[in-house]
């Protein structure tokens, strides 16, 4: 079953709609009566991805609800890993030993075992420099001592 929600209109006649049928979500434009009236289905992804900055991107944000950037994330979770996540990556491929330790929602980082020399100097340089919050998003990406 198909379901179509209209969620833009130029000046000049022509609409877009979202049409979701079997669970797969496509734009529908339909030229205004002039040009022709013709339509064009595109998959939502690539809709979004091509119309950047045009009113008709932007009206589809509004009703879906959501911020380019999270829509982003959903398309192409792979290409927008956090910066805390990839500084936690790259400490713990180091060979880095810290654990984190989360206890009503208080987030620290304890270490029982010395980190090797490039983990430790890492850690200086791209982690005790950051204020307490990104330091906490960090921590969270690395292993928990509950879970040792």
């Amino acid at each position: 079953m198909s379901e179509i929600k209209q969620f833009s209109g130029s000046t000049n006649g022509d609409r877009w709609s979202l049409d979701t049928t079997d669970g797969e979500t496509v734009v529908v434009h339909v030229g205004n009566e002039p040009s022709g009236g013709h339509q064009t289905r595109t998959p939502l992804g690539v809709f979004l991805e091509q119309n950047v900055g045009k009113p008709e991107h932007a009206a589809l944000l509004q009703v879906l609800g959501q911020s380019h950037e999270e829509v982003e994330q959903q398309l192409h979770p792979d290409k927008t890993e956090t910066p805390s996540h990839k500084t936690a990556v790259e400490y713990l491929r180091l060979g880095g030993r810290r654990l984190a330790k989360v206890d009503d929602n208080i987030v620290s980082v304890r270490a029982w075992e010395d980190d090797p020399t490039e983990a430790e100097a890492f850690w200086q340089t791209h982690v005790e420099p950051l204020d307490h919050g990104k330091r906490q998003e960090i921590a969270l990406h690395l292993p928990s001592i509950s879970d040792r």
